[in-house]
């Protein structure tokens, strides 16, 4: 269906935004590289990844409380940019940040992507000032997610217990 989509949007000129997600129940290494894959494939003009956040008083809040993979800490830092706070044994949070730097790398850094992006920059000047500013947020973000990858998140923090849920998390209060 977004196969059909994609192309059918090509055909009348409309430039799409893909949103995808890392984290959810179920996602393995393996799930985000097809997800990569699938991405690539769409070739959407712009995309956004974003991290699996259950919220409270959802079904995967509970979900994930009553599995042990919440740990509550800040959902976003400082600035308000995404962190994990969903974390299965087989997939934990530095590895799922690490998956959305190269979500973004793979998909972004590819020939065709960096000429259809310099392309309009290059007859447009509010494109290229926009471009511009874009980019620079774009990387100094990156760098941060990797530095956060590589550290392996926040320190530890002691576990507490979430007022309603029967598993621990680490508070970061």
């Amino acid at each position: 269906m977004a196969r059909e989509f994609m192309k059918n949007c090509r055909k009348v000129g409309i430039k799409v935004h893909g949103d995808f997600i890392i984290g959810l129940p179920g996602e393995t290494k393996e799930t985000i590289n097809k997800t990569i894959d699938f991405a690539k494939e769409l070739d959407c003009e712009t995309i956004q990844v974003s991290l699996a956040h259950a919220m409270p008083g959802t079904e995967l809040h509970d979900q994930m409380a009553k599995e042990g993979f919440l740990r509550v800490e800040a959902l976003a830092d400082s600035s308000g940019h995404q962190l994990p706070h969903i974390e299965f044994p087989h997939l934990n949070k530095a590895e799922m940040m690490a998956g959305v730097n190269r979500f973004y790398d793979e998909y972004y850094f590819r020939p065709k992507v960096v000429w259809r992006i310099v392309k309009e920059a290059l007859w447009d000047g509010h494109e290229r000032k926009r471009l511009y500013h874009e980019a620079t947020e774009f990387l100094k973000l990156r760098a941060e997610r990797l530095k956060w990858a590589r550290e392996g998140g926040p320190a530890p923090k002691t576990m507490v217990p979430v007022t309603g849920v029967s598993s621990t998390s680490s508070g970061n209060d």
